[in-house]
This record gives structure tokens, sequence and C-alpha cells, in this order.
């Protein structure tokens, strides 16, 4: 097969913004596709008119693309095409409901269907899930909804109630948004069905909540058999897909990662792929069948291994074709004839392309984010240091466009991810690579209990949300200043999330060189984050495993609370918080706002209309502008 590079077949965005500052706040230019089953039309996400919308392409006529807006109020988070005919896209909305606790903000997923044919867009199930493309059917999918049911069972305690649940599955008309039949029902513990495409029940799982108690059944009617089960006390296994032949489901694991699965006997075994360890990968799927195809993991960049022998043939030939160090097959036609590829270097925006096998083409499609002309992203690299308690931590370093580490040292910007049970790679970050090209070079850590690392490695920040994982941090910054990369005396932190709650600890751990903070949405009180989760026990786990329970000693809590401790934030800050966030919610902006009142280190920033995620131009631009002067005045680069 001969690939070659053709000319640019699709542009979805216009001319390069003429200020620097506006093209880092502009939205991703590209930043998913897909193409349906019968590959003529191409479904990319863009953001033409300032926010996340799907420009529709006919691949036929190259013209003008149709656009899909989010609803009113939402933000489109993802898209696929279960037919030729139809494409399903979800949105989030925030609800405001009333509550003991006063008004409090609920995200309600939304999924759409979007008809060719009719150019109409009706609602499907809100809250619910695709369980199945339905190939034997022509314009529908099997939708199912999870459900607490309303009675619950008494567990024989005045003080504790089993949380039980109820598992529904309907076929939903792709053109009316409205349920035909229920192709499935349960009661008691259902919290998913595993479904082949054509909308067969193949296992049902069931979870209590309370217990942890974690079974596996067969699927036959009256005949029901249990293949597995287990307890899991802090969170529960994962499905991930069925093996090609439906002989098999993958499925990971806590703490042991991922394991094929009998779907007959329950008999667990590793993934055997050439010797390829892939206990802590994740799988990919073959969107139409539902099947596993392969496995994807990142190291610094993302990286694919696939069993299909006619995918991996194609995936090697092309990183041969493209110069990038990350190619990745996005998307595909049921044939294989034409494929979105992705591919990306370190620290640099990724390039989408088409492969269209029928025409020998392989044309650029658009790139994530167009830097000012003549400008160019900086250099990132991986980089490793050793904690004082002897934990080796790795990281990622930005420098100034055009810097290597022999022009430094440079003025310092922290920024711990969010999560945080996330990780940071070597990837493009329009936030860091703004602040990179002011002339700072910026450390994006991976503390301990970042996922990515193995299990020993994020166990390892169990516990330590505001005392060891915050050290790590500032371990690193002070590493690179003794390494000469950074300028001696002040550095600075920025973050969003955990993120801006870890900026708040650093200004009171670090308050002889921490020069300045900057917060997006950082946590102020983290122990009300469980107590808004109690009715959810998978949530409560998890943050108790990072910050412990919510019944330790009240010294405790106070110390790894900003809340606590707001008189010691000695570092000027700057808080920004939009007063739409139903992940970190807004009272955490205005309880720091009023306790800090009296105090003149702090500038606060009420973002109107904007939720956790800096998903505008408007949210990114105030935020880089107004850390840009904040960071001129506090650490200038020169």
């Amino acid at each position: 097969m001969r690939l070659f590079l053709c000319a640019i077949l699709l542009s979805c965005g216009g001319s390069n913004a003429a200020a620097q500052i506006e093209s880092y706040a502009s939205l991703e230019r590209i930043w998913e596709a897909e193409l349906s089953p019968d590959g003529v039309h191409l479904a990319t996400g863009c953001s033409p008119r300032g926010e996340r919308e799907i420009c529709i392409y006919n691949l036929a006529n190259n013209g003008q693309p149709v656009v899909l807006a989010p609803p009113r109020g939402g933000r489109i988070i993802d898209f696929f095409w279960p037919s030729p005919t139809h494409l399903i896209y979800r949105a989030v909305s925030t609800q405001r409901l009333s509550s003991n606790e006063g008004r409090q903000g609920l995200a309600i997923y939304q999924p759409l269907s979007y008809s060719l044919e009719t150019q109409n867009t009706v609602p499907l199930m809100a809250q619910a899930r695709i369980a199945s493309v339905l190939s034997n059917e022509d314009n529908k999918i099997a939708m199912m909804l999870t459900y607490d049911l309303a009675a619950r069972n008494q567990s024989g305690s005045r003080l504790r109630v089993r949380n039980d649940f109820g598992t529904v599955v309907y076929a939903v008309d792709l053109d009316s948004g409205q349920t035909t039949n229920r192709i499935e029902t349960s009661s008691g513990s259902t919290v998913s069905f595993v479904m082949n495409s054509a909308g067969e029940k193949l296992l049902d799982i069931r979870y209590d909540e309370d217990t942890g108690s974690y079974k596996i059944f067969t699927a036959g009617r009256g005949t029901q058999r249990e293949i597995f089960h287990d307890v899991f006390p802090a969170s529960r296994p994962r499905i991930q897909g069925l093996t090609v032949g439906e002989t098999a489901i993958a499925i990971r694991f806590p703490r042991i990662g991922l394991r094929r699965m009998d779907i007959s006997t329950g008999q667990l075994s590793m993934f055997e792929e050439d010797g390829i360890d892939t206990e802590f990968m994740s799988t990919i799927l073959d969107t139409y069948a539902g099947t596993i195809v392969g496995f994807r993991y990142t190291d610094d960049l993302p990286r694919q291994i696939f069993t299909d022998p006619e995918l991996a043939g194609l995936h090697n030939e092309l990183k041969q074709v493209l110069t990038e160090d990350s190619v990745t097959l996005s998307a595909w036609t049921p044939d294989r004839m034409k494929m979105v590829v992705i591919g990306q270097n370190a620290g640099q925006p990724a390039h989408y392309y088409l492969l269209d096998l029928n025409t020998g083409g392989l044309g650029l499609l658009d790139t994530v984010m167009a830097l000012p002309e003549g400008q160019e992203a900086g250099q990132k690299e991986a980089l490793t240091f050793t904690t004082s308690d002897g934990l080796d931590i790795p990281g990622y370093l930005t420098l100034p466009p055009g810097q290597t580490r022999e022009d430094g040292p440079f003025p310092l910007i922290a920024m711990p991810h969010g999560g945080p049970q996330s990780r940071d790679t070597a990837e493009f970050d329009w936030w860091a690579s703004y602040y990179a090209s002011l002339g700072y070079a910026v450390f994006q850590p991976n503390f301990r209990g970042s996922q990515g690392y193995g299990t020993e490695f994020l166990e390892a920040g169990y516990g330590g949300f505001g005392t060891r994982m915050i050290e790590d941090i500032i371990e690193g910054a002070h590493y690179l200043q003794d390494e000469g990369i950074a300028r001696e005396g002040g550095y600075c932190a920025a973050g969003a999330s955990y993120g801006g709650y870890a900026v708040m600890m650093m200004s009171i751990k670090d308050q002889d060189r921490l020069a300045c903070a900057i917060s997006f949405a950082g946590v102020v009180d983290p122990f009300s984050m469980l107590a808004r989760s109690q009715d959810d026990a998978d949530t409560i786990r998890y943050w108790e495993q990072y910050m412990g329970s919510r019944f330790t000693s009240s010294d405790y809590q106070e110390e790894i609370s900003p809340s606590d401790r707001m008189n010691e934030m000695r570092a000027p800050m700057l808080i920004l918080h939009g007063d739409d966030d139903t992940t970190v919610p807004f009272d955490h902006f205005r309880q720091l706002q009023s306790g800090m009142a009296n105090q003149d280190t702090a500038r606060f920033i009420r973002m109107e209309g904007e939720d956790h995620y800096l998903g505008s131009p408007e949210a990114r631009m105030t935020l880089l502008r107004e850390s840009e002067a904040f960071l001129a005045e506090h650490l200038p680069v020169h």
C-alpha cells in the first residue's frame, strides 16, 4: 500500500489571531473527529463561533459544513455516528435545585440525535448512556439508565440504609427521540448490563455500595449464574469492552489493572499480546462492533498497540510516513478505507489528518491551535527529581520558545494538575504554553498520587492530599532552582481545581520562596466536598483515599484546609472562580473572599456564567490577561 501526502483537504478555522493572547485563549480549532459508517460524512469538534460546536462535512462534495451548536446553557462533550444517517452528541448543562443547604448546582447530561436527512435535532433520554448501537435495527439505539431505587431496603440499623440500584434499557428512535420498547429491566443492585452491538444482554453487573460487594451474572432469563464475586471497598471494577467473538470482556480492577474475563466461566487471565504488558493500559474499541481491537497508553505522549492485524499494519505504515513522534488512529470506517489520524510532538499543537485509501491521499484536516504567525511553542521536556523521602517524581518542563536550559535561569511558575488522580503529559497545554511564551519556565509535576505510573505510585498519595503531595510540588520547584534552571529566590504557582487548592497550600508551606499564587476554581474547604457527596459512596471513597476520613480529628482537618488557615496565606494571590461551577461550588470562592476581606494581598475575580472547565474563550482570556498582569507585578521576567 502506498501512502503519500496530498494538499490540504479541509480547514475548520480562519486566519491566525493578530494578538498572541487571543491565539492562546481561543478554543481548540479541532478537538475530536468521527467518520460516518459509510465514509460519506466527517464530524469534527470545532469552534468557529467561539464555543465548542460540531462541524459536519460531506466528503463527497467538499462543501460548507453544517454546524451544530450546543443547547442553550450547555457544553458539548463528545459525539459519535451510530448509523450513516444520524450523529449522537452529548451536552452538559447546570440545573439549580433547592436543598437543605441552599440552592445546589447539578450537572445534567443530555444526549441528542441529529438527522442528516431532516436536519433536525431531538433530545434523547437524559442522564442515560448508550448500551448498544442496535446494528440489526435501522435508526434505533439502546439506551441504559441506572437509578437509585426510590424505596431503599432497610439494613436493620436505624443509622444505615442499603442503596440498591435499578437498571433499564430501552430502544430509542433516533428521529423522534422516543422510547419504542423496553429491552431489558432489573431491580435489586444491577448497576449495568454488558450488551453486544445487536442489543443482546450478555452479562448482568450488580453492586452493593455499602459493602462493596461486586457480582457478575450470566444473562439467561431465569437461569442466571453467578460467575464472579468479590468485595471492593474503595472503588468498583470497570468494564472496558468485549473481545472479538464476544467470548470475554476486558475488566479493569482496582489496584491490579486490566484482566480478561471469560464470559461463560468468569475465569480471569492476562491479555497475552506478544509479551506486551497491558496491565495498566486502556482498551481501544471498534465503534460499530463494540469489540476490542487494541490497547492504548501514555508515556510522554499517547501510544497505541493494535491487535487487529489490518489496523496494526496501517498504524505501522502511518508511523513511517508522518514525522510526528506520536501517531494514533482516532476513528475509521468499518471497511477501514477511511480513517482519522492524529500526529503530535512534545509541547506542540496536534495535527489531525484524514487518510483515504480509495485515493491514496493523506491530508491535513486542521491543527488544534494556530500559533501567532512567526511564533512557535516552547520546548517541553520530561524530567524526574527525587524527593526528601526518596521517591522519584516525574514531571514536565516547558521553556520559553527558542530557549534551552543553557539560556537560564528562568523565572519559574509551578503548575500542579487537578484531580488529584490525574496527570500531565508532554502534550500541548495552552495555559502552560502561554506562560512560557511570556518568558517563564513552567514546571508541571506529577506528584505522588498521580495516575499513569502504576498502583504503588498512585497509592503513595493516599492520605497526602494537603501534606506530602504538596511537599512534592514544593521540592520540585526547589530542585529546579538548585539545578540553575529556575532563578533563585521567589517563584510563582498556578493551578485549577485541586491544582488551585495546591497553590493555596504552597503559599502556607513555602512562605519564604513563593512569590505569588494563581488559583482557578480551587478547593478551599476539602471536607465540605465529602459532605456534598454523602449520598454517593463511590465519590466519598475516592476523596477519603486522598484526604482521609471525614471523621478524622479537627486538628488534622484544619491542617489541610485553606478555609482554616487564610491568615497564613501571605503571598499575593489571584483567585478566580466560575459562578456556574458544579464541581467545586462557587461557595468556596465566597468563603475565601469573605475570610480575606481585610487582607490586601488577594485579588478576587468572579467569572459570571462560567463552569469548572475553562471552556470558553472569554474565560481563558480573563485568566490569561489577569494572570499576565499579576505575574508582571510579582514575578517580572526581567
